[in-house]
């Protein structure tokens, strides 16, 4: 059996894409009838396209029918043409937008904002409970679960290893299906690398339970292998002008807990290959939330890893 994969109906709601593309289609799937209501979603941004989906395609091979309970909405591209380009936000507007940030829409906007619209629609609008599945995407590897007020329960089940307490944003996804009284969970798990497909079978099983905990789906796998770890407010290391950044630290990394003052990366001038900068875990115990994994050029006041302290 192929699992909920095969049950799944599709509809494709037209968005606007400018005189010489004319339209693009924005996929939203569903599987099963009545309550509660579940949306998991992935892709509003672009770069961080094909992971997500993956992981979802992962869990809904792996979960069955019968399994179901209520209905599950399924958004695996909310932002089809920043991942059809690889980019975190579509090109298509006049000034490109962070569909992220762009809730509850405009259905007669621009096109970001009629995609937040009809995903807002079609896909939050009477939803009980929100997965939001973000990760490092095309550049980085991350780590973490943001839990929300109301929602801990969801986060708790996924199993990521750090969880950062979060209060909802207005203007974000989540921020807007929490104000309709959704619970809500965002995953910032995975990204490219030579790990990505067990971070996609993490993520997938993350989900599965998660969306036990809603009561959507009632499997056999309900309690993650591993407790997470909770860390407070997250730091960012920026290099302070552009270079070559050479990491110390490598994917294997990613969701481990180093010693303060461990060397975490470089920055080289990109002439000389001279080291300019040292970045050092600033934390006694330094949790390692996200990172870039390979040699890679910046500019200046580019994230180059997320760090936070455990609690």
């Amino acid at each position: 059996m192929n699992g909920l994969v095969d049950h799944v109906k599709w509809n494709k709601y037209k968005l606007p894409a400018g005189a010489t593309i004319g339209e693009i289609d924005l996929s939203i799937g569903s599987v099963g009838e009545g309550k509660p209501v579940g949306l998991l979603i992935a892709g509003l941004h672009g770069d961080e396209g094909p992971w997500g989906a993956w992981a979802i395609r992962k869990f809904l091979e792996r979960v069955q029918q019968s399994e179901l309970r209520g209905t599950l909405r399924i958004i695996p591209a909310a932002n089809p043409s920043g991942v059809e380009a690889g980019k975190r936000n579509a090109s298509l507007d006049l000034i490109p937008s962070d569909l992220n940030r762009s809730f509850p829409g405009d259905e007669s906007g621009l096109h970001t904002e009629r995609a937040a619209a009809t995903i807002a629609k079609y896909g939050i609008a009477g939803a009980e409970a929100v997965v939001d599945v973000h990760g490092g995407g095309n550049w980085c590897v991350n780590a973490f679960v943001a839990r929300f007020p109301g929602a801990e329960d969801l986060a708790n089940a996924i199993g990521a290893p750090f969880l950062m307490d979060r209060q909802p944003i207005q203007g974000t996804m989540t921020g807007y299906a929490h104000s309709l009284g959704a619970k809500v969970v965002l995953l910032e798990m995975g990204g490219i690398g030579s790990e990505e497909e067990a971070w996609a079978n993490r993520v997938s099983e993350g989900i599965e339970r998660a969306l036990n905990a809603a009561g959507i789906v009632d499997t056999e796998n309900k309690m993650p292998k591993s407790k997470s770890v909770a860390v407070g407010p997250s730091k960012v290391i920026r290099p302070s002008k552009g270079g070559i950044f050479l990491p110390v630290l490598k994917e294997k990394d990613v969701g481990t807990i180093i010693q303060g003052e461990t060397i975490t990366g470089h920055l080289l001038d990109p002439v000389t290959m001279e080291v300019v900068e040292t970045y050092r875990a600033p934390f006694p115990e330094t949790a390692v939330l996200l990172l870039r994994p390979n040699l890679i050029q910046v500019e200046g006041g580019t994230p180059l890893q997320i760090v936070a302290q455990p609690k």
